[in-house]
């Protein structure tokens, strides 16, 4: 017993020390303001979320599929408080998104969709009682694909082991906080790792860019996803995403096939 707990302890420690060796120095001024529409970046929108009755949240969402948004589990699940009334279990009602946003009066195609859990949003069950970084993930059901016709295309998801399954830089494309509404901004870096579910990196990440997809081209020129931003650390660490590995992506297929959509 004493030699298995033993064995425990030393690999939990090289688990620490391997997420350490990440050296991130986030940088503020390594990111470029999209200004023109084109791909991937219009398969990112801006996110308004109505929590409760009117406090307004938000956040960056993902097209993966021509009905489904993916975002961060903390920008659609209950949270124990609200501004408008404290001690009450609080939850997205409605979400207003815009694809290829530039400012607030430019966008390709705006979409508002009322949100119900189990029908048009899917979260895991507890994330707000205890939150994890590999549950921080959640779907939004669109009604109908009329945000995939006006944008052409979307990002793709496919389930993954390691980072060497990672093609070149990674980049991020969402809206920070630090910037006004409805900008959309980009950076990308080389300097990246996994480690379980969670995937590390150097980019620096503001609120609001909660949702984020970090992606690659990979090696048959498709944008894909691998993984969903999820913390940042004020720029004095690394900042980390949700990575798209098999538990993750059988979730998100599993939610799809409750709503009715073939994901796969």
């Amino acid at each position: 017993m004493r030699i298995k707990l033993a064995w425990l302890v030393i690999c939990a420690l090289s688990t620490v020390v391997s997420a350490q060796n990440l050296d991130c120095k986030p940088d503020p001024l390594n990111r470029t303001q999209i200004l023109d529409n084109n791909d991937p970046s219009s398969y990112t929108c801006y996110m308004e979320m109505r929590r409760g009755w009117t406090n307004t949240t938000l956040g960056t969402g993902i097209l993966i599929h021509p009905r489904v948004v993916l975002t961060a589990g903390h920008n659609t699940a209950f949270f124990m408080f609200s501004k408008s009334f404290p001690f009450v279990f609080s939850s997205v009602k409605n979400v207003t998104l815009y694809f290829g946003s530039t400012d607030e009066d430019n966008y390709i195609i705006k979409q508002n969709v009322r949100l119900k859990k189990g029908k048009t949003k899917f979260f895991s069950d507890g994330y707000w009682l205890s939150p994890k970084i590999e549950d921080d993930f959640s779907i939004i059901i669109l009604p109908d694909d009329s945000v995939y016709r006006a944008l052409g295309g979307h990002f793709i998801v496919k389930p993954m082991t390691s980072e060497t399954d990672i093609d070149g830089p990674i980049n991020i494309t969402g809206s920070p906080g630090d910037k006004d509404k409805f900008q959309i901004w980009t950076a990308h870096t080389n300097n990246f790792a996994v480690n379980g579910s969670k995937l590390s990196y150097d980019i620096f990440t503001a609120p609001r860019n909660s949702g984020s997809p970090i992606w690659f081209k990979n090696a048959n020129n498709e944008y894909q996803i691998a993984g969903v931003h999820s913390r940042g650390t004020k720029g004095i660490g690394c900042n980390s995403a949700v990575f798209i590995n098999k538990k993750t992506y059988d979730t998100i297929v599993e939610w799809c096939a409750t709503a009715g959509i073939d994901f796969e």
